[in-house]
């Protein structure tokens, strides 16, 4: 890719096409926030069931005030969401829309680890509460600590649950040869950085005859996670409040798990280490993480690069820095992720990716088998 060249002088053009960006960014700011109402109040599905409508038999299926959804599917219309037709006042939301953004509908595929309409609204709001504290960092160094983001956990276990309940087993389990086979038979497996336990929680009621255990430095998603586990009576199923770090585990585990979390830790390379003593000889780890580069020059055309480097400032890196960390951030990439697993003691490792998780790579490293 070739780099940009730095402007010498003043030139209007770029500046007319620039303020075109930023009325581009007031538009897009402000549709994010109406497509998050619209899943909130179940207009969105409402919408994918009806043949085109007038904003009043909308408002009427909805449930809902029909002046705040005819100012809402202005909004829409605008922004290309919604087929606006003036002859009949009628809207429509396009099949090929409705699959992006209507859960209750059997067409309703957000695949590739794509985030929902909720989620940006919300993720936008809460992350700008905490906007003035990162804002303090950048000037005194430190960070927010994890205890800050009570609500960012509670909206990230509520959308990644409801992603991995539809891709766990049936496209992201493939990608690790033997490892259902083995499970099935029983297995030991580790979950490093599990927060609430869901994935752990969905194995284990999958493999009964194997024995799970999730490790989280969160003392409100372990005792969480234990709740769950008990209201589901899993009995191979068992949550232990620990920094991975600090972990004296050894030659236990056949596999571990390690989903989005590496990067968040104060000490990701003892983390990394510690993980791989854990396992046995021949042991497995699958290591979560965005799908990026190291190098900056890879990311500029990555679709989510702007807001993966924002949620990275944000939550990220500044929680990391908290703990006294290296702030790797959810870009750190590929190069380093690698770099890392070799030092830690994995003597194999393989990047995969599923269409299930386009903005993903699971990063499946061996340690010897003697």
């Amino acid at each position: 890719m070739s780099q940009p060249q730095f402007a010498k002088s003043f030139d209007p053009v770029r500046a007319e096409e620039f303020n075109n960006r930023m009325e581009d960014l007031f538009n897009q700011m402000g549709l994010v926030l109406m497509l998050g109402i619209g899943q909130k109040t179940g207009l969105l599905d409402v919408l994918a069931g009806l043949p085109p409508s007038t904003s009043g038999a909308i408002a009427q299926a909805a449930g809902l005030n029909e002046r705040y959804v005819q100012e809402w599917l202005a909004c829409l219309a605008c922004g290309e969401v919604v087929e606006y037709r003036p002859e009949s006042e009628t809207f429509a939301l396009p099949g090929e829309h409705a699959r992006w953004l209507a859960p209750k509908q059997p067409t309703f595929a957000p695949g590739g680890g794509f985030p929902g309409a909720d989620l940006l609204s919300e993720a936008f709001g809460i992350l700008y509460d905490v906007q003035s504290r990162v804002t303090d960092c950048f000037r005194l160094g430190g960070g927010v600590p994890y205890s800050a983001y009570g609500p960012f956990h509670e909206l990230m276990y509520r959308e990644r649950s409801a992603f991995f309940d539809r891709i766990l087993l049936p496209s992201v389990l493939p990608l690790f040869p033997g490892w259902g086979k083995a499970m099935e038979q029983g297995a030991a497996v580790a979950d490093f950085g599990c927060g609430r336990g869901h994935i752990l929680h969905l194995l284990a009621q999958s493999y009964p005859n194997s024995q799970f255990t999730g490790y989280d430095i969160s003392p409100a998603e372990i005792e969480r996670a234990r709740a769950i586990a008990s209201r589901l009576g899993l009995v191979n199923l068992r949550f232990h409040l620990a920094d991975v770090a600090g972990l004296e585990v050894e030659g236990v585990y056949d596999y571990a798990l390690a989903f989005d979390s590496i990067h968040d830790l104060a000490q990701p390379e003892r983390a990394a280490a510690v993980i791989a003593r854990s396992l046995k000889p021949g042991g497995s780890l699958v290591m979560q993480e965005f799908a990026a580069s190291s190098r900056l020059e890879e990311n500029l055309d990555h679709p989510l690069g702007t807001w993966l480097y924002a949620q990275s400032v944000l939550y990220c890196m500044t929680v990391s820095l908290s703990q006294g960390g290296p702030g790797l951030g959810c870009m750190w990439g590929k190069e380093r992720a690698l770099e890392m697993l070799a030092q830690a003691g994995f003597g194999e490792v393989e990047v995969r990716r599923t269409e299930a998780d386009l903005y993903s790579d699971y990063f499946v490293a061996r340690v010897s088998p003697v």
